[in-house]
């Protein structure tokens, strides 16, 4: 009886060729062409922009590349909304400042670098690049 559940066990855990060729074949059928991304994702936008905290004191908090302000944009899967810049955290100014909308993941600027954060639009300030002409 023990090597019959054994054998039973097993069987369970293996992985179904059929489940796998089921999918396979579903995928197949259904024919869906590769949905392009959101042009506000393709722009690879390069205008560095500057974080002010949030709550009013005006410190740079962080430095960044602005990606969007569409209120439908989303970061981390939830919509930014009105008033709103997804922007790109590339360097953290005062790491401790926390978020603006924290997720479970981030909390402070400084477990943001590298990903997006929304931030108040009344907060994000545009660097001037500089030019040979200045």
């Amino acid at each position: 009886m023990k090597a019959l559940m054994l054998s039973y066990l097993k069987k369970q855990t293996e992985p179904s060729e059929e489940l796998s060729n089921a999918t396979a074949s579903v995928l197949k059928r259904l024919n869906i062409p590769p949905m392009p991304s959101p042009s506000s994702i393709n722009n690879n936008s390069q205008t560095k922009c500057k974080l002010l905290d949030w709550y009013g004191s005006g410190e740079i908090v962080a430095e960044g590349r602005w990606s969007s302000n569409d209120p439908t944009a989303m970061v981390h899967h939830i919509p930014i909304g009105p008033h709103a810049i997804r922007v790109w955290v590339d360097v953290a100014k005062k790491p401790n400042t926390y978020l603006w909308r924290p997720t479970s993941e981030m909390t402070c600027i400084e477990e943001a670098l590298g990903s997006t954060v929304a931030w108040p639009s009344d907060k994000v300030n545009e660097m001037k690049s500089s030019s040979p002409e200045d």
